[in-house]
């Protein structure tokens, strides 16, 4: 199943590389022969290690063979774009030498881009929110209610809050129960059901002319492997009566009737990227969350490392980002960011 699964995940973004104008004299790792030439490959990084001349050594392997590549650190700016190379990730390698040994001159990654921002017709609002928690003793359910009350036009600006037409709640929507060991003590209503009744009727209190999409993360009755299925009724039957919500899986393609398109995703993988990435992890990135999204878009997967996140491994995989959302949101971190990268908005959301 793994080994399907990374066939599955290589192919998908070969053929995105294969398009990359900059990868010439493109080959396989088993068609180099002993003499010196220039070629570039496509690879996934099985390994990557520091030699003691501090140049960065990685071991390869495309579907035909394994190799070894080999980045100078006399060449600055090719090696601090190695820094950042994670395990498993797939990159296309531009190389002189042979079948013994390459050496890399520049790293390309598949990327992610948008020529042309769409705009749309009319002038409409979309929010975006994350982890509400319901249930912890932390929620803020009094900051809630007034914003619930903003939406509904009760509090000021009711000529802006009449053109919101979709709220994206993007996963921990409830606290949960046994999350981790102790959680009962930090918990207000200790009853997963309980807590999705609660959730159900703060959610109620929106107008109901407002699309509300809602996905999962690790905190709702949900299993944690990725991808997750969409929150179920056995637990979650309130949220079922609300006509104006749609329950989606984590991650999910949203396409809006106005054109966007909008992927979201919790961000369970944020950890450990930011863990495998040295420069996200030198500039605490935790703060910066915009930073972690900008990298996955790059590499065009939201786990690209095998530990970065758990995961069930099947025909594909479905965290490859095959299409290049408009606006990507994700929650997790407990931190609003906002950025732009190549025309693609990332919000990144705080909690409640």
């Amino acid at each position: 199943d793994f080994v399907r699964h990374f066939r599955n995940r290589y192919t998908e973004i070969k053929q995105i590389l294969q398009d990359r104008t900059e990868l010439q004299n493109l080959t396989s790792l088993d068609r180099i022969n002993g003499q010196k030439q220039s070629v570039s490959v496509i690879v996934l990084v099985a390994d990557k290690r520091m030699t003691k001349n501090k140049n960065i050594l990685l071991e390869i392997e495309d579907l035909t063979g394994r190799g070894i590549a080999l980045v100078n650190h006399n060449k600055p700016e090719i090696y601090e774009k190695a820094q950042n190379i994670i395990m498993d990730e797939v990159v296309g390698l531009k190389c002189t030498g042979s079948r013994e040994m390459l050496f890399v001159n520049d790293i390309v990654w598949p990327d992610a881009a948008i020529y042309e921002k769409k705009k749309s017709e009319q002038e409409v609002y979309a929010l975006f929110t994350s982890d509400m928690h319901v249930g912890s003793d932390k929620f803020l359910e009094e900051n809630f209610l007034r914003f619930v009350d903003w939406i509904n036009g009760k509090i000021n600006h009711k000529q802006e809050t009449d053109k919101i037409k979709y709220l994206f709640v993007t996963g921990d929507n409830v606290d949960g129960v046994g999350i981790f060991p102790g959680q009962e003590e930090f918990l207000k209503i200790k009853d997963i059901k309980e807590q999705y009744e609660k959730l159900a009727e703060l959610l109620g209190k929106i107008r109901k002319d407002i699309r509300i999409i809602m996905c999962p993360g690790q905190h709702d009755c949900v299993r944690v492997a990725e991808p997750q299925p969409i929150i179920g009724e056995d637990y979650a039957a309130p949220l079922y009566k609300l006509r104006n919500l749609t329950l989606v899986t984590n991650p999910c393609y949203v396409s809006l009737t106005d054109g966007f398109e909008v992927l979201m995703y919790h961000g369970a993988s944020f950890h450990g990227v930011i863990s495998d990435i040295e420069s996200l992890r030198i500039s605490n990135a935790h703060d910066k969350p915009a930073s972690v999204v900008r990298e996955l878009l790059k590499r065009r997967h939201l786990a690209p490392s095998h530990s970065s996140v758990i995961y069930i491994p099947g025909e594909k995989d479905p965290l490859v980002i095959r299409r290049i959302p408009d606006i990507i949101t994700t929650g997790e971190v407990h931190r609003v960011d906002i950025d732009s990268y190549n025309n693609i908005l990332m919000i990144c959301n705080s909690c409640w």
